[in-house]
């Protein structure tokens, strides 16, 4: 089991994806390269050296899942940003 990272009310997190190559299945949703997501949370990693799941949103605030077997994406493929808010 690992640990499910919800930003709090006062973060926000995106995610600019830095690679869109296609995945060895074939996705129902899928991601483009330099488009930035809302993430709506993050684990910690699996395995040592290994990075985390990220769940991301689209305009709408829906959740972009590659399949039904695969809700997330890999955090190597993006570059993640955290906002502040006042």
């Amino acid at each position: 089991m690992v640990n499910l990272f919800v930003p709090p009310s006062y973060m926000a997190v995106y995610a600019k994806c830095v690679d869109a190559s296609m995945p060895a299945f074939e996705p129902d949703e899928w991601i483009e390269e330099g488009k930035v997501y809302p993430v709506k949370h993050f684990t910690e990693p699996l395995n040592q050296g290994e990075g985390f799941a990220v769940t991301i949103m689209d305009e709408d605030g829906v959740e972009i899942h590659p399949s039904p077997s695969h809700w997330s994406f890999a955090s190597n493929r993006f570059e993640l940003y955290t906002l502040h808010l006042n």
